[in-house]
């Protein structure tokens, strides 16, 4: 009589993943989320509080307050490092974020003005930027991939991971397919509502289908062509930049941090279909007026350079910026 097998040989293909199954980062565990992987962490450290930047998506301050742990909050630097006032009590940890994935230099400095073991860093914005000493280190492959789900935690501390949930990843899919086989307004919907089913905690294990999918990734090649695209916008975009950037990151970025003093740009931009996030909207509640974390949340648009777009679809972005200023600075003249 013949075994059975774990998994059927022939019959119908599934959706094509790639041959390759290699991961990133060794001896890591996988999420649903960061918050899920935070919320773990949190869960198995049990700190006496945590340390968070104001400046931070209401969805990382949730796995502290499921868990009753005390959310301290720090203000940031010109440079968005956080401010020379922050001292965290001995059993506090410290939440660091790297913002953008440009953050990568200022590590040797927290890592010398604070104890590693109480630093968790934050590399949501940050996928190829490599762990850093300390506690853990947190990354979000979502923000970077097209992928149902995903939340990585590396570090020395092993924490009690969720089961997957099989289905709920497939009901992650449709935004990720309507881009695919649509346009990109086809599937907003459809993203947000899968955005809201990972608000839950404890949340789940990262499925096989994600892991399939970031298996199949040729991330050396998605990296380049970050950086790529990033050099054009710096070549083009640093002289009106009020931010002072690095001319070559060390590691592919989220993407390219235009500050400028105009409100109005991100939605120009929309208008000709280029679509700038604002990161992050909930966090006014918590920022006072005037400050760095204020202007970075009314002004700042975080420009895409990612591995879908090449010069040309950078040039055109700039173009378009650059006629509606043109368009503005005009307009200002004449009526002077």
């Amino acid at each position: 009589m013949s075994n059975l097998l774990t998994d059927a040989i022939g019959g119908y293909f599934p959706l094509e993943t790639g041959l390759t199954n290699q991961t990133l980062y060794a001896d890591a565990q996988y999420f649903s989320s960061a918050r899920s992987a935070f919320y773990a962490l949190l869960k198995k450290g049990r700190p006496s509080a945590i340390w968070m930047p104001r400046w931070i998506c209401n969805a990382m301050l949730s796995p502290a307050e499921a868990l009753g742990i005390p959310v301290r909050f720090y203000s940031l630097d010109n440079v968005l490092a956080p401010t020379e006032d922050l001292q965290p009590q001995s059993n506090d940890w410290l939440l660091a974020v790297n913002y953008f994935g440009l953050g990568d230099n200022m590590a040797p400095q927290l890592l010398a003005r604070f104890n590693p073991q109480q630093i968790v860093w934050d590399h949501s914005q940050a996928f190829f930027s490599p762990p850093q000493a300390g506690l853990a280190t947190i990354y979000s492959p979502r923000k970077f991939f097209g992928v149902p789900e995903g939340g990585i935690l590396v570090g020395s501390i092993k924490v009690d991971v969720p089961p997957e949930n099989a289905i709920n990843s497939l009901r992650r899919t449709s935004h990720l397919l309507l881009r695919l086989a649509q346009n990109a307004e086809a599937g907003y919907l459809a993203y947000q509502q899968a955005e809201s089913t990972l608000e839950m905690l404890p949340g789940e294990g990262m499925s096989m289908l994600t892991h399939r999918l970031l298996g199949g990734i040729d991330y050396q090649t998605c990296e380049q062509r970050r950086l790529e695209n990033y050099r054009y916008l710096y070549r083009r975009l640093a002289r009106i930049n009020q931010l002072n950037l690095p001319v070559q990151p060390t590691n592919g970025p989220l993407c390219y941090p235009l500050l400028i003093n105009d409100e109005s740009l991100r939605d120009k931009l929309r208008q000709c279909r280029i679509f700038v996030p604002v990161y992050w909207q909930d966090a006014l509640e918590r920022v006072i007026a005037g400050t760095v974390e204020h202007r970075f949340i009314k002004c700042l648009l975080p420009l895409p350079i990612d591995h879908r777009y090449g010069l040309n679809e950078m040039k055109a972005l700039v173009d378009n910026l650059y006629t509606y200023l043109s368009y503005i600075g005009k307009e200002c003249n004449e009526k002077n």
